[in-house]
């Protein structure tokens, strides 16, 4: 081996990741994952030659994570000391929910590249799907999305695009340069205090099983018939709201439903929402992560009340960079200052702590934009997707797809909660989402 493939350079890690690394455990295993089924070639010696191109480009792919008794670092080598062969799992055989979710839930080695994998193979209506799992500290979703398409773009005999090869990222400390020095230490003033400081709140939860220690994520999705997607499309035109506020706002009455299910009339129910900070940034490609967190708690005798719809909207629509200080500030400012140890102490106590549950539910809505670059020779595409899952919310709901092929899925702890909790609430949200 060359002594320049060992050579490192840095890629600095920002808070928001830092406070993944700082979550990742012996049973939490922070992926994120893209599925894509389709029909036509695979064209698997393409793919290969399009990902050892992308690995070869994009510093971020061959980066690796080293951890000291003071902070994370991440680096990564001039040249990588891997390729595609090492990174496809290539099967002729069916996936079924099982081979999926441990190929989704296995661990990456963060000390050694690479942090990412594909599984492709077959769905039991025959379609190929194709698996990307990649660890959350390389990127957000909308990052993720971006790495597939530069593969996808090699695949068709496009260039990388310049962004994908640059080593320089989003760091909050540096929103100084975007939004000023007042602004900034005025924020860190008013946030600052000690996590164990801040205020945990009892939320509303379908978890059937506190005590127990795994985190095995699974997941269940919903393909949407095109009469659904146009229900979905109505409603929003109806109301004036985008898709993130109805599937919130749907999601909120059919937690409710399922609660009072289970005899539970009273307990607020509290979501999140994460967000990305792109649009408010003016930054147009990065592949990083660059996201805020959206709270919205509802009292139960205001959900059904047609007042909630607006406040949904006006929380989701009004979270600017000052709300955005609340998260930034608040939460993410100790995962810059703490050491390693300190953190995981803290969050591991957090996560395992059966009276903390500070939120109900994680969602996340977003189309795939008609200009997303497939593969040459694809059809018929569908895409769905899910990530990590921690005790607190435990439950996830996802909204995503392309034009005309949209999915809903919901992702849940498999030891947590018991699977007919989980069919009970799908069926009660398609009911709200489907309304006419």
């Amino acid at each position: 081996m060359s002594i320049f493939s060992r050579k490192k350079h840095s890629i600095p890690l920002n808070s928001l990741e830092k406070f993944i690394l700082a979550h990742e455990s012996e049973y939490v295993s922070y992926n994120s994952q893209i599925m894509v089924e389709f029909k036509g070639d695979v064209r698997l010696d393409d793919m290969r030659i399009a990902i050892d191109k992308a690995i070869k480009e994009i510093p971020l792919l061959r980066s690796y994570i080293e951890e000291t008794a003071f902070n994370f670092k991440r680096f990564y080598k001039a040249q990588a000391d891997f390729n595609s062969r090492q990174v496809i799992d290539f099967r002729e055989d069916v996936l079924d929910q099982n081979s999926i979710d441990q190929f989704c839930q296995k661990k990456f080695d963060l000390s050694k590249s690479p942090a990412f994998k594909f599984l492709i193979g077959k769905t039991s209506t025959q379609k190929n799907i194709l698996l990307f799992n990649v660890h959350h500290t390389l990127c957000d979703a909308a990052g993720q999305f971006h790495l597939l398409e530069e593969i996808f773009r090699a695949m068709n005999g496009l260039e990388i695009r310049e962004g994908a090869k640059t080593d320089k990222v989003f760091r909050y400390r540096d929103l100084w340069k975007h939004m000023g020095w007042r602004w900034f230490f005025g924020h860190v003033y008013s946030q600052l205090r000690p996590l164990s400081k801040q205020r945990q709140y009892q939320m509303a939860t379908l978890i059937d099983h506190h005590d127990k220690p795994q985190r095995f994520v699974t997941s269940t999705t919903h393909q949407l018939s095109t009469n659904d997607q146009d229900i979905i499309r109505t409603a929003c035109k109806k109301f004036d709201i985008s898709i993130t506020e109805y599937l919130t706002y749907c999601c909120f009455k059919a937690l409710d439903t399922s609660l009072k299910n289970r005899g539970d009339y009273k307990t607020p129910i509290m979501v999140y929402l994460p967000k990305t900070l792109r649009p408010l940034l003016k930054i147009r490609y990065s592949l990083q992560n660059i996201l805020t967190t959206v709270w919205i708690v509802g009292k139960r005798d205001e959900i059904h009340d047609s007042k909630f719809l607006g406040k949904v909207k006006h929380i989701i629509n009004s979270h600017k960079m000052d709300k955005a200080a609340k998260f930034i500030f608040g939460t993410l400012w100790a995962s810059s200052v703490l050491s390693p140890k300190k953190l995981k102490d803290v969050y591991l106590k957090f996560d395992r702590d059966p009276k903390s549950i500070s939120s109900s539910l994680l969602i996340s809505a977003g189309r795939v934009p008609r200009s997303y670059n497939f593969p040459e020779g694809w059809s018929e595409i569908s895409v769905w997707a899910r990530g990590t899952m921690l005790k607190s919310p435990g439950i996830g709901v996802i909204f995503t797809g392309v034009a005309g092929a949209e999915t809903l899925t919901i992702e849940y702890l498999k030891d947590l909660t018991e699977k007919e909790t989980i069919e009970s609430f799908k069926t009660n949200l398609l009911n709200e989402l489907l309304r006419e």
